[in-house]
């Protein structure tokens, strides 16, 4: 069923797109390690209830990895199952404009999406809550996830981008479950989220927050075009108790 506060699933209609975004599609694909990631996974924007907790328990698996090494199985299972539960309530509330702070963001899911029927994935991978089981659509394997978050700053973070006031937006809870990673789908979704940005929203700027010393993430982020706009001082980092995060920008208009 969707979300109670929302009519239906959404899914954004298939709109022209510039030559500098399809040469950029056609890159990710050729960098992918296996053809699947370019072949039956597909990238959604949805507002289904089924997507919204499989996008939960995609982000939670994707950052299982915080969990102590010395933690039991058990422990482990059942840290995953409360950051499923507790994200599934966060994201809901977002996307119904409900959850505090966010008044004035609009915030718009991306799943990347596998068929349940594939043999792609090992499902015992999975938490049986990345399936999406829906009445409208084939069963699915939610396997990556992220927000655009549309408004002038993103709640909860110091760093806000200088650049199109009023016509900004950040990506946000960028995850591609373990088992589906290096295939290209993290880029697939960064791509998807960008073309929506500007062509459903007018976004001109599309940012993210990076933590400052995870290098990958930068790095994948530089390979879809964003550069480097600010990043918070060390004095910062002490105060807030946190790694300090670099803000990376993206100029989506076209010239």
């Amino acid at each position: 069923a969707a979300l109670h506060c929302m009519a239906s699933s959404v899914v954004a209609p298939s709109r022209g797109v510039s030559p500098v975004f399809t040469r950029a599609r056609a890159r990710q694909c050729s960098r992918a390690t296996t053809s699947p990631s370019c072949s039956t996974i597909t990238i959604d924007v949805s507002s289904h209830a089924s997507d919204v907790v499989g996008a939960a328990a995609c982000r939670a698996l994707s950052f299982s990895q915080n969990v102590p090494s010395d933690r039991s199985a058990f422990a482990k299972r059942a840290h995953v199952a409360m950051k499923i539960e507790n994200e599934t309530t966060s994201l809901t509330n977002k996307l119904c404009g409900a959850e505090v702070g966010y008044e004035n963001v609009k915030v718009v899911l991306i799943v990347a999406r596998a068929p349940a029927s594939s043999a792609q994935y090992d499902i015992r991978e999975f938490d049986p809550a990345s399936l999406s089981v829906r009445d409208d659509a084939e069963t699915s394997l939610i396997v990556g996830s992220l927000d655009i978050n549309i408004g002038d700053r993103l709640p909860a973070e110091e760093l806000a981008g200088t650049r199109s006031l009023g016509r900004r937006a950040y990506l946000s809870n960028v995850g591609v479950a373990p088992a589906a990673r290096r295939t290209g789908v993290a880029s697939r979704m960064i791509e998807r989220a960008s073309i929506i940005a500007r062509d459903e929203y007018a976004v001109h700027t599309l940012y993210v927050h990076v933590q400052h010393d995870n290098d990958a993430a930068i790095a994948l982020y530089e390979r879809s075009d964003f550069i480097r706009e600010a990043q918070e001082t060390a004095g910062a980092e002490s105060s807030l108790g946190r790694p300090a995060r670099v803000l990376l920008r993206r100029d989506l208009r076209i010239h």
